[in-house]
């Protein structure tokens, strides 16, 4: 869809602005702009993404002479690795995987929280006698994938409650919230389910109700968060102000016309994702607590250091492969808000 036809369906008020964003795409199309390539965690197009694709749609990249590029990855560990190779030149992946990344070696830069809160969760179906994770001794956590983003968390999540992984509680591959979850719950083959909470909304479409177990302080994990390569950052700050500028005039365009965008998202930009899926609606209002920050946060997109040094200590317990981080790494040199305040700087949104 054009930005003209939104204009239609906006009305007045969105008609000056989006007039005023095409008039000045218009003008960048005379100069060269800056190609920008990046990588999500995403496997495809989806409404997680839809701060990059608003900015896209509504010609902030071109508005600040970016030529902005979404790749798409295995998950978060693939991601992290492509940019960390210079495959790339940003990543938005998980909060783990960046942590991970810098203790391996290889020098990266946090610039913006994307998503608040994690997206994963642990469920059981709402009839189970499991209440709490403690209750999971003995018994067997399904997962989308064994390298998968909440392997991190479950494991937290298992040590937090005391037990241990292979011992007390198993953890095998279930699906991707599909039949084959389902039918792994329906078999007993698993009576816990992790995974991202996007794939948790299908279960009750399917039949199983489910309500979440898990541990309180794991559900306070920082969620994916926009990375550079130290050097990128060190050589080029006001590139990133750029993009991030561009980013969240997307975010902000997006949360503030929840209904348009939600039509550009179903189809255009992640209808493969949103189309004919029977809960998609439920899936954008979800997204949209994703991207709604604390009330500790002063401007959008700036850290919550304390959350990433609770999912550090998690992420150094247990043992062998359990033990996700071998050890601390300095998250005051791989966490910046410079550029999220540069970004900021005379920005007004609504």
């Amino acid at each position: 869809m054009t930005g003209a036809n939104i204009l239609a369906k906006a009305g007045a008020a969105a008609l000056s602005t989006s007039l005023l964003a095409l008039l000045t795409a218009g003008a960048a199309f005379g100069q060269d702009l800056t190609p920008f390539n990046g990588v999500t965690a995403q496997g495809g197009p989806t409404a997680q993404m839809f701060p990059i694709f608003m900015a896209q749609e509504m010609g902030y990249y071109e508005e600040e002479g970016l030529d902005v590029t979404l790749n798409y990855s295995k998950g978060s560990s693939d991601a992290a690795r492509q940019l960390a190779a210079g495959n790339v030149d940003w990543g938005i992946f998980s909060s783990a995987a960046t942590m991970q990344t810098v203790q391996r070696g290889f020098p990266l830069k946090a610039i913006m929280q994307v998503y608040y809160p994690d997206t994963f969760d642990i469920v059981v179906p709402e009839e189970s006698e499991v209440q709490t994770m403690a209750d999971m001794a003995g018994l067997t956590i399904g997962l989308s994938d064994l390298a998968g983003g909440e392997v991190p968390m479950t494991r937290a999540s298992i040590v937090s409650s005391g037990l241990a992984e292979g011992s007390d509680v198993r953890l095998v591959v279930a699906g991707e919230g599909d039949p084959t979850t389902v039918r792994s719950f329906e078999e007993g083959r698993i009576q816990a389910y992790a995974g991202a909470k996007r794939d948790l909304l299908l279960l009750p479409a399917q039949g199983i109700a489910t309500r979440s177990i898990t541990p309180e302080v794991i559900a306070q994990f920082p969620g994916d968060a926009l990375a550079v390569r130290l050097e990128t950052y060190e050589a080029d700050p006001e590139l990133l102000a750029k993009f991030v500028r561009a980013t969240l005039k997307g975010w902000s365009y997006g949360m503030t016309n929840p209904d348009d965008a939600f039509e550009l998202l179903r189809t255009e930009y992640a209808a493969a994702s949103l189309g004919d899926n029977p809960v998609a609606a439920e899936f954008w209002a979800l997204v949209q607590t994703y991207y709604t920050a604390p009330e500790a946060v002063e401007l959008h997109g700036e850290f919550v250091p304390e959350a990433w040094e609770i999912y550090m200590e998690y992420l150094q317990l247990g043992e062998g492969e359990q033990k996700a981080l071998a050890g601390p790494v300095d998250l005051s040199a791989v966490l910046t808000d410079d550029i999220v305040e540069a970004a900021w700087d005379g920005l007004e949104l609504p």
